[in-house]
């Protein structure tokens, strides 16, 4: 897990000043303000996960934002005797397809070979591209290189 910390000043009621920005407390919480001088420093901390999509969480190992290459993942797993299902959820108005293992003992085995040990596919995940791009580390494993 990452976690982010910016810093600002309390500026005025339910008012953040960011070098950056200013925030609206409403915007982030459903709570009153609270009740604080103004001028204030506050700490806003943002937490993620940023593997959360590969961490074999229920049964979840892939995420790609390309049905191409979760078909072709899918059908490679299928080779070495891996059964696996290709979901498609909605992430803020884009199509996700995940790759979910459906024998738990499978899920260690399947991260390994798509993305964690260099004798596998060797995938970098789709969202550390630029959003016009292709998976180049996907379009690679294709050529074979």
């Amino acid at each position: 897990m990452k976690i982010l910390k910016i810093k600002g000043i309390y500026s005025d009621i339910g008012k953040i000043e960011l070098d950056m920005m200013t925030i609206e407390w409403q915007k982030i919480s459903d709570e009153k303000p609270p009740e604080i001088p103004f001028g204030s420093n506050v700490e806003l901390s943002i937490s993620f996960d940023e593997n959360d999509f590969l961490s074999g969480k229920e049964g979840i190992v892939w995420a790609t934002y390309d049905l191409r290459q979760a078909e072709i993942i899918q059908n490679t797993l299928l080779a070495q005797n891996i059964y696996s299902e290709v979901k498609k959820i909605n992430l803020d108005n884009k199509e996700m397809f995940l790759i979910r293992i459906a024998d738990e003992s499978d899920i260690s085995d399947s991260m390994d070979f798509i993305w964690r040990n260099n004798s596998g596919l060797r995938l970098k995940p789709d969202w550390i591209y630029p959003e016009s791009e292709n998976n180049r580390s996907f379009e690679l494993w294709l050529s074979g290189q």
